[in-house]
C-alpha cells in the first residue's frame, strides 16, 4: 500500500433475522443462536498510510461517537505487535448507533478485513476477534450465517435461492445491548429449528416464521417506540415477515421485490419524517 493512496473499505449493516437466547456461561455472557444477514447500507472507511495514527468522524451518525473506546482502535491492536505501519482512519459514519445492526462491530472487522489482505496478515482466532464484540466475527465474513456461542461459532449458510428485499426503519433511539442482556429473565430458550439449506424463499419465511427475536418483548418495553415502528412495517403492503434485528432498535420487513420495498419506504417515511428508512437486497 503506497503511502499517498486511499483505500475505501466497507462497514455492511448485519441483520439478525433471528435471535434466540440459548443460555448463559459462567462469565456472565449470554450464549445466542442467530441468523445473520448483510446489507447494502454500510459505513465507508478511508484508510491511508501515515506516519502517525488518526482516526476522525464524519458522517450522520458520528456526533455521538466516543474516540477513545473505538472498535477500530481495538481492530488495530490485533496487530500492533506484527504491523509496524500507522494509518490515518475517516470514518463516514452512515449507519444508526446502538441499533441492532453491528454498526461498530462492522467498522471494527472492515479493518480486520483490510490489514489481513493488504499485508497477506493471519486472520486472528474468532475468540480474539469476539472481545471487541460478539458481532465482530459475523462481521469480518459478512456473508449470511448462523451464529452461536457469544457470536465466535460462525457458519456461512447459502441463501442464493432466496430473492428477497429488506426495508430498514430505526426511531433514531440509541439502545445499550448491555442493558437489554441485564433484563432478559428467560436465559434457557429452544435453539433455532434445525435446517440444512432453504431451497426457495417461501420456505425461508415459513421457517423465520416460526422463529423469534428473544430480546424484542424487552427491548419494546424500555422503548414503546419499537411498537409503533413495527405496526408501522406491519401496515406495508406486501410484508413478509417483521422484527427487530438483535438487540434494538432498528426493525424490518421482508418483500419479494425491489418495487414492494420501495413502497413500503415511502409509505413509513409519510407516517414519520422523524425515522432513518432505508431498503436493501438481502445478501
Amino acid at each position: 500500500m503506497v503511502k499517498d493512496i486511499t483505500v475505501e473499505v466497507k462497514g455492511y449493516a448485519k441483520i439478525n433475522l433471528a435471535l434466540h437466547v440459548t443460555g448463559v456461561r459462567e462469565d456472565g455472557y449470554h450464549a445466542l443462536d442467530s441468523i445473520v444477514i448483510f446489507t447494502d447500507i454500510f459505513d465507508s472507511l478511508f484508510i491511508k498510510k501515515n506516519e502517525e495514527s488518526s482516526l476522525i468522524f464524519t458522517g450522520e451518525f458520528s456526533k455521538s461517537l466516543e474516540f477513545r473506546n473505538n472498535s477500530i482502535l481495538h481492530a488495530l491492536k490485533l496487530f500492533e505487535n506484527i504491523l509496524t505501519d500507522r494509518f490515518s482512519i475517516k470514518l463516514e459514519k452512515n449507519l444508526p448507533i446502538g441499533a441492532g445492526l453491528g454498526g461498530g462491530s462492522a467498522d471494527a472487522a472492515a479493518i480486520i478485513r483490510f490489514i489481513t489482505s493488504h499485508y497477506s496478515l493471519p486472520m486472528p482466532s474468532p475468540k480474539a476477534i469476539s472481545k471487541i464484540g460478539a458481532d465482530v466475527p459475523v462481521c469480518v465474513l459478512s456473508k449470511a450465517s448462523r451464529v452461536g456461542g457469544i457470536g465466535e461459532l460462525v457458519r456461512p449458510i447459502d441463501i442464493s435461492a432466496i430473492d428477497l428485499w429488506i426495508v430498514l426503519v430505526n426511531p433514531r433511539i440509541f439502545v445499550s445491548t448491555a442493558s437489554i442482556f441485564q433484563e432478559v429473565i428467560e436465559k434457557h430458550n429452544e435453539p433455532l429449528e434445525p435446517f440444512n439449506h432453504f431451497i426457495g424463499t417461501n420456505q425461508f419465511i415459513d421457517y423465520l416464521q416460526r422463529q423469534r427475536n428473544d430480546l424484542q418483548a424487552i427491548t419494546a418495553n424500555k422503548c414503546p417506540e419499537i411498537n409503533q415502528v413495527i405496526r408501522t412495517i406491519e401496515a406495508t403492503n406486501g410484508v413478509l415477515l417483521t422484527r427487530m434485528s438483535g438487540s434494538g432498535s432498528t426493525c424490518f420487513g421482508l418483500y419479494k421485490s425491489e418495487e414492494i420495498a420501495k413502497k413500503a419506504v415511502s409509505y413509513i417515511n409519510k407516517k414519520s419524517n422523524k425515522w432513518w428508512v432505508q431498503f436493501s437486497k438481502l445478501n
